[in-house]
C-alpha cells in the first residue's frame, strides 16, 4: 500500500510538473501574441482612422467634382434652369453651402441662392484646367468660413463650390480618440495645415513634404516625443493631405486589470491541466486497451444495411457494419475506432468477431432464404492477414453469396493482392469495389482485377436532379459498367427521384435511407418476417 501511494503521488507530481510547463508554454506563446498585437491593433487602428475620415473626404470631393465636370454645359447667365441645378446639388450635398459662377474677367454674378447683383469682384479664374482649392474664406452669403473647390471651364468660366468649415472640422474631429496627439488636413506641397486638431509637431530627421504617397512610421518628432504616424494624400485632390499621430508609449502601457485576469486565468488553467491529467490516468485507457476490453466483453456489435431490390422493393441480402457500444460514450460509430484498430493491428481480431457473429445472428435467415447476400468491408491488412483469410474461407460454407467489398484505395492500388483475390474468388466469394469512382479505379484496374461488383458512391447518386459535373460523370460509370459487364449497387439513396433515374438506366440494387437505415439484428429479423409474410399472401392471392 504505501508503494501504491507513493506511485499516486509521484504521478501527482508529475502531471502537476507537465501542467505548469504546458501553462507556461502555452501563456508565454499568448502573452507574445497579446503584446505583438496590441502593437499592431494600435497602429492598426491609428491607420483604420485615417482611411475611415480620408474615404469621407475624398467621396464628398468626388462628388463635387463630378459636379464641377457636369458644370461644364450649364448656362452662366443664371437662369431658372441653373438655379435649379445649384440648388439641387446643394440640397443632396451636406458638405456643401453655396456654389457659385465667376465669368473670366473674375467677376461673381451667380450663385446657389440667385442672381448676385451687383456682380462681386473676385480674383480671376486660373487659367488651367482640373480640380483645385483655394482657402479657407470668409463667405460673403453665410458670411462663415469656407473652403473652396473650383474648377475653370473652357470658356474661361469658373464654378466652385464651397464647404463649411465646419463641415471638414467634424469630419476631423478626433478629439474622442485620446491616443491621438493630432489629426490634421494640411498642403501636401508645404505641410501647412488647413484644418487641424490636436498639437501639430513634424519628425525631426524625416522630410515629408512634398508629399507624393502615403507613409507610415515611426520617428522622433520636434516636440520630443517619439510617435507613429501615417500621412497619405486625398486621392480626389492630391494637393492635400491627411496626417495623424500617436505616441509610441501609449502603445506599450498595460491595463493592470487585464494583466491580473491574465494571471488568474493563468492559475486557473494551470489547475485544470492538473485535474484533466489525474482524471485521464485514473480514469481513461489508450484506445488501443479499451479495444481489445471491447473484444473480450464483446462491446462490438453488428448492424446490417439492407441490400433492396428495387424492382420488388424487397430485401435480397445486407451489408455487415460494426458499432462500439462504449460503456461511457454510448453507441460509437465505426469512424471513431476503425482507424486505430488498422494502426494497432487490432482490425484483424475485430473483422474475425464480426464475421462469426454475423453468422450465427443471420442463421435462420440464411436458411430461409439461401441466395442472401452478406457482404463484409476489408482492406488491404485483412487480405494478407492468414487467420482472416481462414475464417472468411470458412464462412462461405454458411454463407452461399457471400460478397467483399474493397476501398480503391486501399486495395486496388496493391499489385500483390491480386493473387489473394483470385484465389478467394475461388472459393465463390463475390469481388465488389466500394465507393466507385472516388479513388483510383479505371479500365486498367477494372480488366486486371477479379471485381464482380460495383457499388457507385452516395456522392454521385446525390448529384442526380441537379446541375453539377458529376451528374454526367454518374452516367458514364453507368455505362462503363454495362460495357464490362460489371454489377452495379447505388449507395445513399435517399429520394423518389433518385430511386427512379437509378431504376430508369438499370441500376436496380439499391441502398440508402429511403428504404431503411442499418438495423440490429432483432429490427431485421422482424422486418424479413413480415416481407415473408407479405410475399406469401401475394402469391396467394396471385
Amino acid at each position: 500500500m504505501p508503494k501504491t501511494g507513493g506511485r499516486s503521488f509521484n504521478k501527482l507530481m508529475t502531471n502537476v510538473v507537465y501542467a505548469w510547463l504546458m501553462c507556461s508554454c502555452v501563456f508565454g506563446v499568448i502573452a507574445s501574441l497579446l503584446y505583438i498585437q496590441k502593437q499592431h491593433s494600435s497602429k492598426q487602428h491609428l491607420q483604420d482612422i485615417v482611411h475611415k475620415v480620408q474615404f469621407e473626404l475624398n467621396s464628398q470631393i468626388q462628388a463635387v467634382d463630378e459636379f464641377l465636370l457636369e458644370a461644364e454645359k450649364i448656362d452662366t447667365t443664371c437662369t431658372p434652369d441653373t438655379l435649379k441645378i445649384l440648388r439641387q446639388h446643394v440640397f443632396k450635398n451636406p458638405a456643401v453651402s453655396e456654389i457659385g459662377i465667376v465669368n473670366s474677367a473674375g467677376l461673381l454674378a451667380c450663385n446657389s441662392f440667385g442672381v448676385v447683383a451687383p456682380a462681386i469682384q473676385t480674383t480671376e479664374p486660373v487659367k488651367a484646367l482640373g480640380l483645385r482649392y483655394h482657402g479657407p474664406i470668409i463667405s460673403d452669403y453665410l458670411e462663415m468660413s469656407a473652403f473652396v473647390l473650383a474648377r475653370t471651364r473652357t470658356d474661361g468660366y469658373e464654378v466652385n463650390v464651397l464647404m463649411p468649415s465646419t463641415w471638414l472640422r467634424g469630419s476631423l474631429n478626433l478629439a474622442q480618440y485620446s491616443q491621438f496627439d493630432f489629426v490634421a488636413l494640411v498642403d501636401a506641397k508645404t505641410g501647412v495645415p488647413i484644418i487641424l486638431h490636436g498639437l501639430y509637431s513634424l519628425p525631426l530627421n524625416k522630410k515629408l513634404f512634398p508629399l507624393n504617397h502615403m507613409y507610415t512610421g515611426s520617428e522622433k518628432f520636434d516636440d520630443g516625443a517619439e510617435k507613429y504616424f501615417m500621412t497619405t494624400p486625398l486621392s480626389a485632390l492630391p494637393e492635400l493631405a491627411l496626417i495623424v499621430s500617436s505616441n509610441t508609449v501609449q502603445f506599450d502601457d498595460l491595463n493592470p486589470q487585464l494583466l491580473s485576469m491574465f494571471v488568474l486565468l493563468y492559475v486557473a488553467m494551470w489547475l485544470c491541466v492538473c485535474v484533466l491529467l489525474n482524471y485521464y490516468d485514473k480514469r481513461q485507457l489508450g484506445l488501443k486497451q479499451q479495444l481489445k476490453r471491447a473484444l473480450l466483453k464483446k462491446e462490438l456489435f453488428n448492424v446490417y444495411q439492407p441490400l433492396i431490390d428495387a424492382m420488388s422493393d424487397r430485401i435480397i441480402g445486407v451489408e455487415v457494419l460494426i458499432r462500439w457500444q462504449h460503456p461511457v460514450e454510448g453507441e460509437l460509430s465505426p469512424a471513431l475506432f476503425i482507424p486505430e484498430a488498422e494502426r494497432s493491428g487490432a482490425i484483424v481480431d475485430i473483422s474475425i468477431a464480426q464475421i462469426k457473429q454475423a453468422i450465427i445472428e443471420l442463421r435462420p435467415i440464411l436458411a430461409a432464404q439461401p441466395e442472401f447476400k452478406v457482404s463484409f468491408n476489408v482492406n488491404g491488412r485483412l487480405l494478407t492477414d492468414s487467420r482472416y483469410l481462414e475464417v472468411l474461407r470458412q464462412a462461405c460454407r454458411d454463407i452461399s453469396t457471400l460478397t467483399i467489398e474493397l476501398t480503391e484505395r486501399d486495395v486496388l492500388s496493391q499489385e500483390r493482392v491480386k493473387k489473394i483475390l483470385e484465389m478467394i474468388k475461388g472459393w465463390g466469394v463475390e469481388i465488389a469495389i466500394d465507393d466507385f469512382g472516388t479513388g483510383y479505379s479505371g479500365l486498367h484496374y477494372l480488366q486486371s482485377f477479379s471485381i464482380d461488383l460495383l457499388k457507385i458512391d452516395q456522392s454521385f447518386v446525390a448529384s442526380i436532379g441537379l446541375d453539377n459535373l458529376q451528374s454526367p460523370v454518374l452516367n458514364a460509370m453507368i455505362d462503363m459498367a454495362g460495357n464490362l459487364n460489371k454489377k452495379l449497387i447505388a449507395e445513399g439513396v435517399e429520394t423518389n427521384t433518385q430511386a427512379q433515374y437509378l431504376l430508369a438506366h438499370g441500376v436496380t440494387i439499391h441502398q440508402g435511407w429511403l428504404y431503411a437505415k442499418a438495423q440490429n439484428i432483432a429490427r431485421l429479423r422482424e422486418i424479413m418476417l413480415k416481407q415473408t409474410l407479405a410475399w406469401q399472401t401475394q402469391s396467394k392471392a396471385g
